[in-house]
């Protein structure tokens, strides 16, 4: 192997050391600042995410070259709202962002002891992440949402989620067809089977679907239109209650 002689080292090390000297020149130039950012949003609407827009504007003033981009996309793309983005730099001052919004089948939004929304979410790659409150309306007409409590929401976060809860969130997501009827999803896991409560709730109809156990996207989509088809022409609305199914995977009770 050949050896690398004193003379080369020495070259290698000053082209090296001017390469950093240049660049952090160039970083100590007020032409390079940032002064402008161009965001465009394409899938998932027009408008842009308070999220985003917070951590960007943070930038305005830095040097274009002190900015991680592939850094900051990882940041970005770690929340929420954000489905896929892309950083580039236009000098001498300007960075060009493209994001696209996620879209989720289902958001879950969490409860007080008083029955207050105080927080909305939505599951990303199996972890339940928080939106802004600022972004809570860019999903005002968006899918269902499934209610818990704050608590479980809490543990959620910090242990992250389970198969059962990922289960719920499948079955809330396979719920399309004659869901303006389902006025609201709440799911509770302090039940005493392991799989906990997910109540279906049909307000104009005065009835309700409690799910009692995993069962399959088809087995609540039949459920769902069973009640709707034996409801919609009964006097239930009469009664002093609202009248529950008991949902099993081999079965239906219906509870008086």
């Amino acid at each position: 192997m050949k050896r690398i002689s004193l003379r080369a080292k020495l070259s290698i090390l000053l082209l090296c050391s001017l390469s950093a000297i240049f660049y952090f020149s160039l970083r100590a130039i007020p032409a390079f600042e940032i002064s402008s950012v161009k965001v465009t949003v394409g899938e998932g609407g027009e408008k842009i995410p308070h999220a985003v827009e917070k951590e960007l504007v943070s930038l305005r003033g830095l040097s274009i070259f002190a900015v991680n981009l592939y850094s900051l996309e990882k940041r970005l793309a770690s929340l929420a709202v954000v489905k896929k983005i892309s950083i580039k730099r236009v000098l001498p001052s300007s960075l060009v962002v493209h994001l696209s919004v996620a879209q989720p089948t289902a958001l879950v939004s969490s409860t007080d002891e008083n029955g207050v929304q105080d927080g909305l979410f939505l599951v990303k790659n199996g972890v339940l992440l928080p939106l802004d409150r600022e972004d809570w309306s860019l999903y005002k007409n968006g899918p269902v949402c499934v209610e818990v409590p704050s608590g479980y929401a809490s543990m959620l976060q910090e242990y992250g989620t389970d198969e059962t809860f990922l289960k719920v969130m499948e079955l809330a997501s396979s719920i399309d067809a004659d869901s303006s009827l389902i006025t609201r999803i709440k799911y509770d896991n302090n039940s005493s089977n392991s799989f906990g409560k997910m109540v279906l709730e049909f307000s104009s109809l005065n009835a309700q679907i409690w799910v009692r156990e995993p069962v399959s996207t088809e087995r609540v989509a039949s459920a769902v239109s069973l009640v709707i088809g034996e409801q919609a022409n009964s006097l239930s609305f009469l009664s002093t209650g609202p009248l529950r199914y008991d949902l099993y995977e081999r079965a239906m009770v219906r509870r008086f």
